[in-house]
């Protein structure tokens, strides 16, 4: 999608072919280079029409060039037309009628160029939880669960493992005895949360106090546990917030130390390995859209862009799914997180591929017609064929229709060179003496 020679629809050939059925005098007959100029029959080349032969009286279609305009035609992996010059009768004979041509609008619109990044939907990184008590695990959270604040991680000699809040992990045994510091903090905050206590009854700070001590007898007896107003370590985990259990690294059954589970976050996220050479593209906060496995599109918005390049991603993906500068196993790639709007969209996909379309280039409000309007001219620029607009009241029923070349025809076309701009969604900016409203010849169908 870049303002480069477009994709023009196949049915210009048969466009061409009409207009030669239509006026066969007309030498802006159309043509398409199904071989290089240079090497075509000589007969047939563009100066071999004479650009002498007049229009032929009461016609208001212009020549725009002196020589032949050829029609871009990409057709599959080649490029096909027909080859027709103003005197050829057995060209004639085989073009189709003005009923395969149609009409399309030229419009205001809004084009959106867009960059397709790979990347994969599921719920994040994994993260390994950690136990350093003694002990068997007796029981281990089904894997998909979502625990929070106060559910039960691992079971161990039959007694639960709460997780609770906080970022700093439970490094040493807390008690009354126990000196100042945030992780006692973190402690008194979770009781206040769970409902064990209310802030009245205790201050949330550094101080380990009697209140805190009876706040944790109180908890521990709810939990079904001994009521001793200690927390030892291996007794319970902090992690930054509720999570899911992705997998049981180790059986029930296995000592209750190192990794007992691994585990994610519970929103799906989209994840990307963008080329660090691509980092421009995304920033925090930008709008996207992610399209689904099944086709579906569901916007989303770019949740953090990482800011350190690693070589050699886990998944070998390259970031590119246009194919646009992507890389290898050894391409330095940044993590990309974005977060769906609608975090039901996906339902419950886990690991599962997606495409992120990030907007590159967005041309506001520009007039645009259908790419397969576009006709290409010997000298290398661009028309359009514009349906008659001298507002003589004539209905454009059947453009380039054929018809008495002595009669003022009210259908009759002009070719209008364009300047091309942004392409987007089959449609392409145009600027000429072309206007919003204007009527352009388009393959019927």
């Amino acid at each position: 999608m870049s303002p480069a020679t477009p994709p023009v629809g196949a049915g210009q050939a048969d466009r061409a072919a009409g207009h030669a059925t239509a006026d066969r005098s007309d030498t802006a007959a159309r043509a398409a280079p199904a071989i290089p100029p240079d090497a075509a029959d000589p007969a047939m080349s563009p100066d071999a029409a004479d650009p002498a032969t007049p229009i032929p009286p009461g016609r208001r279609r212009r020549a725009l060039v002196a020589g032949t305009l050829i029609s871009a035609l990409v057709v599959g992996a080649g490029v096909a037309g027909t080859r027709l010059a103003a005197d050829d009768g057995d060209a004639a004979s085989t073009a189709p009628t003005a009923a395969d041509l149609g009409t399309a609008t030229v419009e205001r619109r809004t084009l959106e160029e867009h960059a397709e990044l790979d990347g994969a939907l599921g719920y994040g990184d994994q993260t390994e939880v950690t136990l350093a008590g003694s002990g068997t695990v007796t029981g281990l959270a089904p894997i998909g669960s979502v625990i929070d604040r106060g559910g039960t991680l691992v079971e161990v000699d039959g007694r639960p493992v709460p997780l609770l809040i906080g970022d700093r992990p439970l490094w040493r045994p807390l008690g009354p005895d126990v000196e100042d510091g945030p992780d006692v903090e973190q402690l008194e905050a979770n009781l206040v949360a769970l409902g064990v206590v209310t802030p009245d009854e205790l201050t949330v700070d550094e101080d380990w106090t009697a209140a805190t001590t009876d706040a944790v007898e109180e908890w521990q007896d709810g939990l079904g546990l001994d009521a001793t107003g200690r927390i030892a370590v291996g007794d319970l985990v902090f992690l930054p917030g509720p999570v899911r259990v992705a997998a049981h690294p180790v059986p029930v059954g296995s000592p209750a130390s190192g990794t007992v589970l691994e585990v994610t976050g519970t929103t799906q996220v989209v994840t990307v390995d963008l080329e660090a050479t691509r980092q421009d593209l995304v920033e925090p906060a930008q709008a996207v859209e992610v399209v689904l496995p099944d086709g579906s599109e569901t916007p989303g918005t770019v949740y953090a862009v990482g800011e350190v390049a690693t070589v050699g991603g886990d998944d070998g993906g390259d970031g590119a799914a246009d194919g646009g500068g992507g890389g290898g196993g050894d391409e330095a790639t940044v993590p990309v997180v974005v977060a769906l709007d609608d975090p039901d969209a996906a339902g419950g996909l886990d690991q599962a591929p997606v495409t992120v379309r990030v907007v590159t280039h967005a041309a506001t409000d520009v007039l645009a017609v259908p790419v397969e309007a576009l006709l290409a001219t010997a000298e290398g620029g661009y028309v359009v064929e514009v349906v008659d607009r001298a507002g003589d009241g004539g209905s454009p029923a059947e453009p380039g229709d054929a018809g008495d070349p002595d009669h003022d025809d009210p259908d009759a076309t002009e070719l209008v060179p364009v300047e091309l701009g942004a392409f987007a969604d089959g449609w392409v900016e145009v600027t000429g003496d072309v206007a919003e409203g204007d009527e352009v010849v388009v393959p019927r169908g």
